[in-house]
């Protein structure tokens, strides 16, 4: 068995054997970006092959199979990457006094059986952190990009915030992460609450909790305590079909957000809380 996956590793697909075979014209009728990005997500399991239409399908069908069986046993898909890049921050984790960046965290230090540990919330759970592991209070497991995006905020430190509150687009070297807020998150909430703002006070209970916002002319508004140094602030603008109005939320964060957290993180952050306000609705 050791032996085959060795061979499959040694002759797996890359991104760059199906960037070939694409048209390489970036014309984004795929849904990505570039044709790489397409070949890229496609080859990690994240991407299906009929998404760009104009592939040579002779030249593809040997393909399918093989990235089939590729992803079957676990070679080049996310998981893969996240169990090194858990395996990288759990080494990166040990060199830290746990006791010397509890303050700056938000987190509480103890030793319970010796064993060095921070304890603070995130979203509505408590996690323990130790140099291990990271686990949940609650009953609810923890996944491996949430241990990732925990290990983050221990590792980057944290930063008190500012008070001041803007869009993705203000933040540096957002451009390519503005259109996932907007299609993952912003977008999915406009369309699930659109006429039912009213369910937005009972949606949020437990994670959240609605504001004024003077300065904001906005149906309704609402802010999220993610982790002990990382806020959300999240607006809704309700549809007006007499004013050929649709529905809009905006995503708002501290102008100071990328020195807690980085932007694949922060939209990691965003996508959770997105699911959960889903998860409410319904």
């Amino acid at each position: 068995m050791e032996d085959k996956r060795r061979e499959m590793l040694d002759k797996r697909l890359t991104p760059m054997h199906l960037y070939m075979l694409t048209p390489r014209t970036n014309c984004r009728e795929c849904g990505f970006e570039t044709c790489l990005a397409f070949a890229t997500q496609v080859i990690v399991g994240q991407g299906d092959l009929d998404l760009c239409p104009y592939l040579d399908q002779e030249a593809v069908q040997p393909l399918r199979a093989q990235l089939a069986e590729q992803h079957a046993a676990g070679i080049g898909i996310k998981r893969e990457g996240f169990e090194k890049a858990l395996q990288f921050l759990r080494g990166e984790i040990r060199k830290w006094d746990f006791r010397e960046v509890a303050q700056s965290l938000g987190a509480e230090y103890s030793e319970p059986d010796g064993t060095a540990t921070l304890r603070f919330t995130y979203f509505d759970q408590t996690v323990a952190v130790t140099h291990e592991d990271i686990v949940s209070d609650s009953s609810g497991a923890l996944g491996p990009y949430d241990k990732i995006l925990l290990y983050n905020y221990v590792i980057g430190g944290a930063t008190d915030p500012s008070g001041a509150w803007v869009g993705m687009e203000t933040l540096p070297n957002s451009v390519s992460k503005i259109k996932s807020l907007r299609g993952h998150c912003e977008g999915p909430l406009a369309q699930k609450y659109a006429g039912r703002l009213s369910r937005l006070s009972e949606s949020i209970s437990g994670i959240g909790r609605e504001i004024e916002l003077r300065e904001e002319q906005v149906d309704f508004a609402a802010e999220f305590h993610i982790l002990p140094r990382l806020g959300i602030r999240v607006l809704w603008w309700d549809e007006d079909a007499s004013e050929g109005f649709s529905a809009r939320v905006k995503f708002l964060f501290d102008r100071k957000v990328l020195e807690t957290l980085d932007l694949e993180s922060l939209l990691f952050t965003c996508e959770q809380l997105t699911d959960r306000l889903l998860a409410a609705a319904n």
